[in-house]
């Protein structure tokens, strides 16, 4: 949970709490090293929810997914903030490879969308086939009425 304060006085303060998340539960991980490798050589911002493919040219290494490499996706990064790599620098991460995400969360290539064919399959039975759950909305089960 993200806490930020945007009032602070001798007698006063007020906080605004982000309590979104990416990672629900059951979530397991590898660590490894995270390449920026793009073919334009630019600075690339890594953050939590980036699909991320094996760099084999790299020991233990992962690079963001493409719209072309799709099919290759074994993950999704969970870097705790933001962090801008420049051409072929390199930052040690976690990547998540089970466990139950929140897809609102997660941070695709340009014109990628969960329904975007990969193959014969969309990229939501890619991801759900690695063990990653993508978690579709809540129902209130409740009778709590506000």
């Amino acid at each position: 949970m993200g806490v930020e304060q945007t009032v602070s006085t001798r007698n006063q303060s007020t906080a605004n709490f982000d309590t979104k998340r990416l990672f629900i539960f059951d979530n397991r991980y590898v660590m490894g090293v995270f390449k920026n490798t793009q073919a334009v050589p630019a600075p690339y911002d890594i953050e939590a929810g980036v699909l991320v493919v094996r760099d084999t040219a790299t020991p233990g290494g992962f690079k963001p997914a493409t719209s072309a490499n799709l099919a290759d996706v074994v993950g999704i990064s969970a870097y705790e903030g933001k962090i801008t790599l420049a051409n072929n620098e390199t930052a040690s991460l976690n990547i998540c490879t089970k466990g139950t995400v929140e897809p609102l969360y997660l941070k695709f290539p340009a014109g990628v969308t969960l329904n975007t064919a990969v193959g014969n399959k969309t990229l939501f039975d890619v991801i759900e086939s690695l063990g990653i759950h993508l978690q579709q909305g809540t129902v209130e089960m409740t009778e709590y009425d506000n």
